[in-house]
């Protein structure tokens, strides 16, 4: 929830001051216009005054009851005077500026002062009358002396003040009443409204569809109350689809589940079968051979031994030794997929390990004029792996390459340690033919069951088609991976990367 003033706050704060703005310009002008009301009427005043003394002019005695002095433009000091100095000065200046009116403020109290020049005979008369020098004989139109008036005023002060008064408190009653309308107004026609869809809204987000706007102001909030409803009732079907479908595809998944837990226990039921099957032909399938064998060695001691018999079980021989083959590597996949494999992990020396191997490959290398060349640099570094299913990893890859290499090549059997860019460190171990090469579509492929690069009926080559599924399984086992490089005529290279240190692999929920 974000922080901040609420919508009616925002909107009360820019009312209010937008009010204030209003209410200050619109009495800001009788403010003005009463201080100028003032101003005249004492103006008048003094102007009344001055006229009335000039009318009948006595002689004026200082500090006595009128506020008049009258002197002579000779005997005004401007240290002493400034007012009457200033106004000698304009009226000199302007002929037909008569008179200067002046308010100041002293204290709790107002002093005006008025000021009329007199000229010519005027002057003459009310200065004889007063008992003023009239001074030298002066021309009609030059100024002889001023009519000083100075009087302070408590009412015209108190009067701007209560009127003053008046207009702020006339302002704050405005400011006030407006405010409290403009507070009724938004809190009982626009907040309100408001808030009840904001409460909708919150009972909507806490997952009740049911609730439902009931406003009826007969204005815009009413018809978004309207689309609010027809919203809610549009999301609460949906929500009731969504629920349903979800029912669906909860019994779907449980369905699922145990199909798949159906299908898992078939398929070790399956492997467990082919295993033990293929284990129970391995002992008669071992006595054929063997007396087979025999057979082949009692007819090679006559001394003219039959050659269609001893082709008979020649035949006898290879076939069987192929099913042997093929039923090995059945028994390994099954093995494996029935999670019966079990790993004897120990130190193992690289070098003595592919010399083995090489030793048990030459003969069938030898039967097709292939050599193997053994590539192993020094200071290789130990293993620490099961050197079996390591073993039978390489003795397929060279059992392939030997099968696929076409006669008088070469076969490179070869070993290098290694660091990749991720950290693993090991030892990779390749095989090198010259056969016809495995096209790029294919790569991924034959490492699947039952597959070859060759999948039609009339391939050259034999075999099950496990050999490279079951390498590819065995090295995960191990914590290795394989990998292959070839092009199409120029040969094939089989690789497996194994670290130095076994891992045991963490086995993942079936659930998940």
């Amino acid at each position: 929830m974000t922080s901040g003033l609420s919508l009616a706050n925002k909107v009360q704060f820019l009312f209010g001051i937008a009010l204030l703005a209003i209410v200050a310009g619109t009495l800001a002008l009788p403010w003005i216009r009463s201080e100028q009301l003032v101003f005249q009427s004492q103006l008048e005043v003094s102007r009344q005054l001055a006229d009335t003394w000039l009318e009948a002019p006595t002689p004026l005695i200082p500090n006595g009851p009128l506020p008049i002095e009258l002197v002579s433009v000779g005997r005004i000091d401007p240290a002493t005077n400034p007012f009457a100095a200033d106004a000698r000065r304009r009226m000199e200046a302007t002929v037909d500026f008569e008179e200067v009116f002046q308010e100041v403020e002293v204290g709790n109290e107002i002093v005006y002062r008025y000021a009329r020049g007199l000229r010519g005979a005027a002057w003459r008369g009310a200065a004889i009358a007063s008992d003023v020098d009239p001074g030298s004989r002066m021309s009609s139109g030059s100024l002889g002396g001023l009519l000083l008036i100075e009087r302070p005023s408590r009412l015209a002060a108190g009067q701007l003040l209560s009127t003053r008064i008046y207009l702020v408190a006339v302002g704050i009653a405005a400011v006030g009443l407006s405010i409290l309308l403009f507070w009724f107004i938004l809190n009982r026609v626009i907040l309100k409204p408001v808030r009840r869809l904001r409460e909708i809204a919150d009972r909507v987000e806490k997952g009740d569809f049911s609730v439902r706007a009931e406003i009826r102001t007969g204005d815009d909030f009413e018809q978004l109350a309207d689309s609010f409803n027809r919203m809610l009732d549009e999301t609460s079907g949906t929500a009731a689809r969504l629920r349903s479908m979800n029912e669906s595809l909860d019994f779907k998944v449980t369905e699922l589940s145990e199909a798949n837990i159906g299908l898992f226990e078939s398929n070790r039921l399956k492997s467990e079968f082919l295993a033990n099957v293929s284990h129970e032909l391995k002992t008669p399938l071992n006595s054929i051979i063997g007396f087979a064998e025999l057979l082949d060695e009692l007819a090679e001691r006559e001394g003219t031994p039959d050659p269609k018999r001893q082709r008979y079980l020649s035949n006898i021989i290879t076939s069987a030794g192929r099913l042997l083959e093929m039923i090995s590597e059945l028994l390994e996949m099954a093995k494996i997929e029935a999670g019966r494999v079990e790993l004897s992990i120990d130190p193992v020396d690289v070098g003595e390990l592919m010399e083995g191997l090489v030793a048990i490959m030459r003969p069938q290398a030898k039967a097709k004029r292939i050599t193997i060349e053994l590539t192993s640099p020094e200071g290789l570094p130990q293993l620490e792996t099961d050197a079996g299913k390591l073993q039978q990893i390489l003795f397929n890859f060279l059992s392939n390459a030997v099968k696929f290499s076409p006669e008088d090549s070469v076969v490179i059997l070869a070993a290098e340690s290694f660091i990749r860019t991720d950290g693993f460190n090991g030892v990779r171990l390749r095989v090198t033919d010259h056969g016809p090469g495995i096209p790029l579509d294919l790569q991924e492929t034959i490492f699947e069951k039952f597959r070859q690069a060759d999948a039609s009926h009339t391939r050259s080559h034999g075999g099950t088609g496990l050999g490279l599924s079951i390498c590819r399984d065995l090295a995960g086992l191990l914590g290795a991976r394989v990998a292959l490089s070839s092009e199409v005529g120029s040969g094939s290279t089989f690789s497996v990367e194994v670290p130095l240190t076994y891992r045991e692999q963490e086995l993942q929920s079936l659930i998940d």
